[in-house]
């Protein structure tokens, strides 16, 4: 068995997050499914954190299709920990709130 990562949250992300529940405010069972989709994939990275694809505009990130939604993480090899940025709007212009 490997390491296990440790997932740490960047505060993007939780602004992010607070962001999307406030948009999907009359959506409650929408907003809810989509963060149990997030979370579970995200504790996927603990035993794998390679299992998704690199980002090609931004290489330093991997991501996570969750439904219309994009989670952005990076791995820290050396740390072995898991770090959680961004949820963002697939749609938007992702690489504008994305910096390295």
């Amino acid at each position: 068995m490997g390491m296990s990562y440790k997932i740490e949250y960047i505060s993007t992300f939780h602004f992010d997050v607070q962001s999307v529940a406030d948009f999907l405010a009359e959506y409650p069972s929408k907003a809810a499914r989509i963060f149990a989709k997030a979370d579970r994939s995200i504790s996927n990275l603990k035993e794998m954190p390679e299992m998704y694809p690199v980002y090609k505009d931004v290489p330093s990130f991997r991501f996570i299709v969750v439904e219309d939604y994009l989670v952005f993480y990076k791995v820290v090899q050396e740390s072995g920990i898991v770090e959680v940025h961004r949820l963002l709007y697939g749609r938007m212009d992702i690489a504008e709130h994305m910096q390295e």
